[in-house]
């Protein structure tokens, strides 16, 4: 079974603390692959100056520390229409993947977006979202031409407005763009709140789509984010599939504190 030493750990756990001292947190605690979450607190990444993010990169190689960025959830909506909207994106994002190019990341973490409320019950408005979000998709990797950094849309939580719930909409974003570099992180916990059965049924159709997955649990209510086997999120089949596919992409820790890390971990060890 899976290590809980082989999972990466989301900053997400300590939130509470400026960046530079979560990560020097997690470093000292043996930790040697770490997912940046920007967002709240940790979003300052993004500011950071070219000096700060450069001890950052060193402190990473003298560490052997391998990173991930999860790009901000507020600021990023991938499905704007408005031209403005898409400009503030487009440099939010850009400027995301020069830090993970920085820092050598595999991937970069995005949400897909979501649709005003006015246009959430028209009719088609998905499939229109759908290739807004690829267009804007394309443009970035045209933009980021060379880059080996993927852009990988995580499935959401079943939130009104919010778009990248299910399989079907994830797999229409990737066949529209057709890119190597736009794949799926794979949130267990999120698809376990589409119903029963969602959580396996999805991940076996998404699996050659999948570079990294996020690991947590929950009641099937809420998105909690709790310690592994806390909840009634199907893990160890999940585990068991990707074991048998011979999955060799990531595997995200992301929980609300620390304690829970350790006791997740913990729970992969068994």
């Amino acid at each position: 079974m899976l290590k809980g030493n082989e999972c990466l750990i989301s900053t997400y756990a300590l939130a509470d603390i400026p960046l530079d001292e979560a990560v020097n947190h997690l470093i000292n605690k043996g930790c040697k692959a770490i997912e940046i979450m920007c967002e709240g607190r940790h979003g300052e990444l993004l500011d950071w100056p070219q000096e700060r993010l450069n001890v950052l990169k060193q402190l990473g190689d003298e560490n052997q520390i391998i990173w991930t960025i999860h790009a901000p959830i507020a600021n990023l909506n991938l499905a704007a229409e408005e031209e403005e909207l898409i400009q503030s994106n487009t440099e939010l994002l850009l400027r995301t993947l020069q830090i993970a190019e920085l820092l050598e990341c595999a991937y970069v973490v995005l949400h897909p977006g979501e649709l005003s409320r006015d246009k959430v019950d028209r009719d088609g408005a998905s499939h229109e979202a759908a290739l807004r979000i690829a267009a804007f998709l394309q443009e970035i990797v045209n933009e980021t031409e060379g880059s080996q950094v993927i852009l990988a849309l995580e499935n959401v939580p079943p939130y009104p407005g919010l778009l990248g719930t299910d399989s079907v909409f994830l797999k229409k974003v990737i066949h529209l763009v057709q890119s190597r570099r736009v794949k799926i992180v794979y949130d267990v916990g999120h698809m376990h709140l589409m119903g029963e059965g969602q959580c396996e049924q999805s991940f076996q159709s998404l699996l050659p789509f999948i570079t990294s997955i996020h690991l947590s649990d929950n009641q099937g209510q809420h998105d909690d984010h709790l310690r592994l086997g806390a909840g009634t999120v199907p893990l160890k089949s999940v585990l068991a599939m990707a074991n048998e596919y011979s999955y060799s992409g990531a595997w995200v820790l992301e929980m609300s504190n620390m304690n829970d890390i350790r006791l997740s971990q913990e729970w992969l060890g068994h």
